[in-house]
C-alpha cells in the first residue's frame, strides 16, 4: 500500500511539474524578429522600411549601418503604423510610447510601458547612395541594443527581460506582394496576376499545379486552358517568396451550349 501511495505521489508531483513547465513556457515572451526591407530607390536615395515580424518588446537601440555603397541618413521617421500605436497606447490603454530618431547617427531609440507586438512597421530611413547601382543584400545591416521585454510580457512596472541576445533581424531588400490570391476565369481567357515587386523576372517562378485547367508564363499571365481548379504559386530563387494564388476556370452560359448541344466536349 506504501508503496502505491510513493508512485501516486510520484506521478501527481510530476504532472504538477509538468503543468508548472508548461506554463512558464507559455508566459516566456517571444523573441522578436525585426525585418530590414526596400521601400523605394533611385540612382542618388534608398528608402528602407525596419518592421517587427515576430514576438514582442518595450525597449530597444537601433542603428542602421551601410557598406561603402551608402554615405549617410537623410531621413529617420516613425511609419503611420507606429504613429497610430503610439496614440493607441495613450488613448486607450494609458501607456506611454515614446521613440526619439538621430538621423546624423542613424539611430533609433523607443521605449513603452506596454509591449509593442508583431507585426507592425517601425521606421522608414531614407539613405543617400554613393553609387547609382542597386544597393545589394551586404550594403544595408541593422544593430539592435538594449532590447527588453516586461517579465510577464504585458504589465507595466515587472522586472524587465533583457532580450537582446535572442533578438533577429533579417536583411531582406527584395520585396514581393502578390495582390490577389483567388481569380475566377472563363475558358479560353487569359489573365496577367496582380503582383508588386522589385525582383527581375528570371528570379521568380511562376508553377500550375493543374496545367491542363491553367497555364502560367513567367510574367504570372494565366491561360484558361480548361474548366476546374487550380493553383499557382510564386518562388523566389533565393527562397523568400512562395506565394499562392487559386484559380478557377469555368464555362460561359454559351458555351455551355457548345459543349452540351453542339457536341463541343468532343472539338471546342
Amino acid at each position: 500500500m506504501r508503496k502505491i501511495k510513493k508512485i501516486v505521489a510520484v506521478v501527481l508531483a510530476t504532472l504538477m511539474m509538468m503543468s508548472v513547465a508548461v506554463i512558464s513556457a507559455s508566459a516566456a515572451p517571444t523573441a522578436p524578429e525585426f525585418k530590414v526591407s526596400l521601400v523605394s530607390e533611385n540612382a542618388k536615395t534608398a528608402v528602407i522600411r525596419i518592421s517587427l515580424e515576430k514576438g514582442a518588446f518595450n525597449s530597444l537601440n537601433i542603428t542602421v549601418y551601410g557598406s561603402s555603397a551608402v554615405s549617410g541618413c537623410t531621413a529617420f521617421v516613425q511609419t503611420e503604423d507606429f504613429k497610430n500605436l503610439a496614440l493607441d497606447h495613450i488613448i486607450n490603454k494609458g501607456s506611454q510610447l515614446t521613440a526619439l530618431t538621430n538621423p546624423d547617427t542613424k539611430k533609433a531609440a523607443v521605449m513603452a510601458l506596454l509591449p509593442v507586438e508583431a507585426p507592425i512597421s517601425l521606421f522608414d530611413v531614407t539613405l543617400t547612395k554613393k553609387t547609382s547601382a542597386p544597393l545589394k543584400q551586404t550594403d544595408i545591416g541593422l544593430v539592435i541594443d538594449d532590447c527588453s521585454i516586461t517579465s510577464d510580457g504585458n504589465t507595466p512596472g515587472n522586472p524587465n527581460i533583457d532580450i537582446t541576445d535572442s533578438a533577429k533581424v533579417v536583411v531582406s531588400l527584395k520585396s514581393f506582394s502578390l495582390n490577389e490570391t483567388s481569380v475566377d476565369m472563363n475558358y479560353k481567357s487569359s489573365h496577367t496576376i496582380d503582383f508588386s515587386s522589385n525582383y527581375t523576372a528570371d528570379e521568380l517562378t511562376w508553377t500550375s499545379s493543374n496545367e491542363k485547367v491553367a497555364k502560367v508564363d513567367e510574367n504570372g499571365k494565366i491561360y484558361a486552358a480548361g474548366t476546374g481548379d487550380a493553383t499557382i504559386t510564386v518562388t523566389s530563387a533565393d527562397g523568400l517568396v512562395n506565394e499562392t494564388c487559386q484559380v478557377k476556370v469555368s464555362y460561359q452560359w454559351w458555351e455551355w451550349i457548345i459543349v452540351i448541344v453542339l457536341f463541343g466536349w468532343i472539338w471546342y
